[in-house]
């Protein structure tokens, strides 16, 4: 039980120390961004994540360093990712609104039916950890009406409890779709970040079929295919075609 213990205790100290490594290095990238040194910045923030530690601020700190340092690309890419660990997080929504408008491409969105755009509006009320403690919550009054339902002698208080019961159950189930789609669109849906000054999509991954249009760095894709060297990408406008793997990064 000792060596437990003991094991347990070394286990906890290498981690509060490195937890404290991480700390310092962030505080001082965060001091040379203050003091305008971008580019240690971003060398010391890109050492954190090398270290395996993301976060909301990490990433966020990282694209404005980048935005400062003129790369819009990576900014945009640092954001993105940052959203894919708080889709609700508003200053990091209003900067990436922000720098995107600062980018070269302009596509228009394909329009979506009217029961797709409020079904996703709903889902993005909440993130998927979110979306998930909804569902416990609601388990938690359901099984609570029910207990109301088979164990109360009053007829009033057993139909409250039924009718209770319902709602929260529709609730739950709601809920748990909810959760269950946006966690498959983060897990299934694969988008990258054009990083290259420019890029000439093909209607082949080929080097020598046909040009279909240019794209340039900042660009949102969704990568739907991968050949190769190739990935197949579909713009937001719903036009697709190949490009190397080279010129994207993935969020």
């Amino acid at each position: 039980m000792k060596k437990v213990i003991s094991f347990a205790t070394i286990i906890f100290v290498f981690a509060t120390s490195v937890r404290a490594t991480v700390d310092d290095d962030f505080i001082e990238a965060n001091n040379f961004y203050k003091a305008g040194d971008y580019e240690q910045a971003i060398a010391t923030y890109n050492s954190i994540l090398n270290q395996g530690y993301v976060s909301v601020p990490l990433y966020y700190n990282l694209g404005n360093a980048y935005f400062r340092a003129d790369n819009l690309a990576a900014a945009i890419l640092n954001y993105e990712r940052a959203l894919k660990i708080d889709p609700l997080d508003k200053d990091v929504l209003q900067n990436l609104d922000y720098v995107n408008s600062k980018t070269t491409d302009r596509f228009n969105k394909v329009p979506e039916l009217f029961i797709t755009r409020w079904f996703n509006a709903i889902l993005s009320w909440f993130t998927v950890s979110q979306w998930g403690m909804i569902t416990i919550i609601l388990m938690v009054l359901v099984c609570v009406s029910a207990v109301v339902f088979f164990l109360t002698q009053s007829y009033r208080i057993r139909q409250i409890g039924f009718y209770v019961g319902i709602v929260m159950l529709v609730l739950l189930v709601c809920a748990y779709v909810n959760g269950s789609v946006l966690k498959n669109r983060m897990e299934n849906i694969n988008y990258a970040i054009v990083m290259s000054p420019s890029v000439m999509v093909k209607s082949s991954p080929d080097e020598d079929s046909a040009d279909k249009f240019l794209i340039h760095e900042g660009c949102k894709v969704e990568i739907e295919d991968n050949v190769n060297n190739w990935c197949k990408v579909k713009l937001s406008d719903g036009n697709t075609g190949w490009i190397e793997k080279i010129a994207v990064e993935n969020i």
